[in-house]
């Protein structure tokens, strides 16, 4: 059986605050139209970009922020064409108000 992604912790990648990396347990995949799917504190319209690195996505900040938690997919908004995916070709799991760590650890 082949694995979803799973997302193991989510850290701004700097002090600007202006970044957020989603580290997965696998290699994942970015397309610009996920930007959509993603929530900060709730709100979405936070995302401006992103990018794919091995385990790694970043997601590049429409502006600076303080949030606390980041979740991937609602309900309401949901779409078959906007799923993130890992490598493998398998969705990535879903996520819901993952605290964003000041610092990886």
């Amino acid at each position: 059986m082949v694995p979803a992604p799973d997302l193991k912790k989510a850290f701004y990648t700097g002090a600007a605050k202006d970044e957020i990396a989603l580290e997965f347990d696998q290699p994942m995949a970015w397309s610009d139209a996920l930007a959509s799917q993603f929530y900060l504190d709730g709100k979405e319209g936070r995302i401006a970009a992103g990018d794919a690195s091995g385990n790694v996505i970043t997601l590049k900040l429409a502006a600076a922020e303080t949030t606390k938690t980041i979740t991937y997919l609602v309900d309401r908004k949901w779409n078959s064409q906007t799923l993130l995916y890992g490598q493998n070709g398998v969705a990535a799991l879903t996520f819901f108000e993952v605290p964003v760590e000041t610092v990886a650890r």
